[in-house]
């Protein structure tokens, strides 16, 4: 039994089964998805969980190389826009962004009822 980090059982599944180059997306309560990539909803009520403490929470769990957030965040969420900097992520227009979430293999539903909470990764490789 883990003793740390992630205990949600779908959550670890999605992640572990992640490989080079494949894009996951972690998002607020409101992004939509597209049909046919699967949600893992961790929502339990607007606010909850936020969307800081479950992208950390991933972070500890794999290796990213790359991330994209909506260009809009910067205007309107300055705590995600702090976390999408700490990432060095490329903003991008929200419409191109929501297109881009089509090609991710999961996303990761929070209850974060800020808006433009929403990033999408692409998985790297831990080279030891």
């Amino acid at each position: 039994m883990r003793t740390s980090g992630l205990i949600h059982a779908e959550l670890l599944a999605a992640l572990t089964a992640l490989r080079h180059t494949d894009l996951f997306a972690v998002s607020d309560s409101g992004l939509p998805s597209p049909v046919g990539v699967p949600v893992i909803d961790l929502g339990i009520s607007y606010g909850l969980p936020r969307f800081e403490p479950i992208l950390e929470l991933i972070l500890g769990e794999v290796t990213v190389e790359a991330a994209w957030g909506s260009r809009d965040v910067a205007d309107t969420n300055p705590e995600a826009a702090a976390l999408l900097s700490g990432l060095n992520a490329e903003l991008i227009d929200h419409d191109d962004f929501k297109q881009r979430i089509g090609a991710s293999r999961f996303v990761v539903r929070t209850g974060e009822a800020r808006p433009y909470a929403n990033v999408l990764l692409r998985a790297g490789v831990p080279w030891l």
